[in-house]
């Protein structure tokens, strides 16, 4: 949902803030007001291209700003997933920059990001109607998506998208094998190679580090010997050794605790000391007799850590993933020695794969075909109510040949990927006596946007799109027909953000929120400014748009009561 846009310094306005609401959203005023600004700068938002005649005059940047409450749409949360994007409250900032020297920047929450970004995730936020083409619905890639959503067709999709997936997996597995086949051989002979000697070496995760501390205490016996002998001299062996004499000053200090009981805990202290240093002495005393000077221990753990660092080395990884590569390569050669039986079997699984793909898509295109009709029926009922009664609308679904193709029919190949068989796409024709055209090359901007409201009413509870503007929804209508948008657009926005520019008072009666652009003179230059109406001034607009600038008393009473007739009671 569209919360609220604001621009600077584009065309006629300095600067405006309009806060849209959910619900119907309408947009009125005199003709030259400057209505299309909002549309344009809405646009530009959006991600469309902008031109350089947009920056209001005697400033350097127009700059637009739209911020949108993020809707419950998968994949445009994966989109923004992919630009690293984590919208904060659920809230998508947009901003456009455009210099009157050509060059434009497109921020999303305060990161740059491509037009062409922009675009694909201004797509999934709001359909724009009208001049300004920005229309999802002309976008035939998506034609099958509305149609599938409309019919509730998410579970055997899902079934075919799944399958086609695994189809695809074993495909590649069997490209790759094929194409790897040729190389096997050498593949095998190297694996085998690096097989015997990782095993000739023997590996053990931890070996490294325990033969480098052997090492260390071999190159240093002599200093260790001559340190641990000198230290149980001092400790323990020596005239007058200092356990000789802790010992006996801990035993004076304990005939002197019942004199005075406060040398208690310093002579229990003493005598943990000459513990400890016992315990200190034994050990010294066995590390000094475990100590041998071994010439060749040390040259052979020199050499085995030589040929650990030189595995290490020439494999490029630590001991442990040494050993994991050779459990890798162990089955890359089992891979290679079974081959082709490998192949054997992946080619029947293709084969039965293919067989359920084709099962699921037919089911599917089935399905398809049904609610297609349903569909186009309905549509072309609402656009009867719309004033378009000689409109004719279908949906129609055809099938691409491939050779290459996955579906196999009556012995020709069709194209089928992860959404089906079937090419699916939306087919007009305004007038009678016209053949139907494809929905995308109808020119009228009237005609495209009652045709988008019809399909919108239809599709409004499976859209994700949650915002929709229309401009120039109202061209050559009037009267009953107008009253009929009106109606149809009331009821559109009861499940959608509906925004709205008309220069009827039959619509302009249904807004839920009722908005006025008009033009000021400020210091001597014109601007276009924005205002949301209150009941009175909404009852003023109504009746302006009834009679022009002279209104009546009479069109005042009139413009009450068409709004009355749409169930607000503001026009009271």
């Amino acid at each position: 949902m569209l919360k609220n846009l604001r621009i600077r310094n584009y065309a006629l306005v300095d600067q405006m803030k309009v806060e849209f609401q959910p619900g119907l959203n309408i947009i009125t005023g005199a003709t030259g007001a400057g209505k299309s600004i909002i549309v344009g700068a809405a646009n530009l938002a959006l991600g469309e291209r902008a031109s350089l005649d947009v920056v209001r005059s005697g400033f350097d940047t127009a700059s637009i700003e739209a911020v949108f409450k993020l809707p419950d749409d998968r994949p445009l949360k994966e989109l923004l997933v992919k630009l690293g994007m984590i919208p904060q409250d659920d809230l998508i900032i947009i901003r456009r920059e455009i210099s009157g020297k050509g060059q434009s920047r497109c921020l999303l929450n305060d990161r740059q990001v491509t037009l062409g970004s922009l675009k694909s995730i201004g797509d999934r936020l709001a359909d724009l109607h009208g001049q300004h083409q920005h229309q999802s619905l002309l976008n035939v890639d998506r034609h099958i998506e509305y149609l599938d959503h409309y019919g509730y067709l998410d579970e055997i999709l899902s079934r075919v998208s799944g399958t086609f997936g695994l189809l695809r997996k074993k495909q590649k597995e069997l490209e790759d094998l094929k194409a790897s086949k040729k190389m096997d051989e050498e593949r095998r002979e190297l694996y085998q190679f690096q097989i015997q000697e990782i095993e000739k070496a023997s590996l053990r995760p931890d070996e490294e580090e325990k033969l480098a501390q052997k090492r260390k205490v071999l190159e240093n016996v002599e200093s260790l010997f001559e340190l641990s002998s000198n230290l149980y001299h001092q400790l323990y062996e020596s005239d007058g050794s200092i356990l000789a004499k802790l010992a006996s000053l801990s035993k004076e200090l304990k005939k002197n605790i019942h004199t005075d009981s406060r040398l208690k805990e310093p002579a229990e202290n003493l005598e943990s000391c000459v513990i400890g240093l016992q315990e200190v002495s034994r050990f010294v005393e066995d590390y000094k007799g475990g100590l041998e000077f071994d010439p060749e221990k040390l040259e052979m753990i020199r050499e085995r850590l030589n040929l650990l660092h030189t595995l290490k080395k020439k494999y490029d990884k630590t001991i442990g993933e040494i050993l994991a590569y050779k459990e890798q390569i162990e089955r890359e050669r089992g891979k290679i020695d079974n081959k082709d039986e490998t192949i054997n079997e992946l080619e029947k699984e293709i084969e039965r794969f293919s067989q359920i793909f084709q099962k699921e898509c037919s089911l599917l295109s089935e399905q398809r075909k049904a609610k297609a009709s349903e569909l186009s029926k309905k549509i072309q009922k609402a656009l009867i109510g719309l004033g378009m009664d000689k409109t004719r609308f279908q949906v129609r679904i055809s099938q691409r040949e491939d050779a290459n193709g996955l579906i196999n029919v009556d012995v020709k190949r069709y194209f089928a990927d992860a959404k089906g068989m079937d090419q699916v796409e939306f087919f007009v024709s305004p007038n009678p006596g016209e053949e139907l055209k494809p929905l995308a090359k109808i020119a009228s901007g009237g005609e495209i946007s009652r045709i988008m409201l019809a399909l919108k009413s239809i599709l409004a509870k499976t859209d994700q799109v949650e915002t929709m503007i229309f401009d120039e929804i109202d061209v050559g209508i009037g009267g009953e027909v107008a009253s009929a948008v009106g109606k149809s657009l009331k009821d559109l926005a009861s499940s959608l953000q509906v925004i709205v520019i008309t220069h009827l008072q039959q619509i302009a009666s249904q807004a839920d929120h009722h908005f006025k652009v008009f033009k000021e003179n400020v210091k001597g230059r014109t601007v276009t400014k924005i205002k949301r109406l209150d009941k009175e001034e909404r009852v003023n607009e109504i009746a302006r748009m009834i009679s022009g600038e002279k209104i009546s008393q009479l069109t005042l009473r009139q413009a009450k009561e068409m709004i009355k007739s749409t169930g607000d009671s503001s026009g009271d």
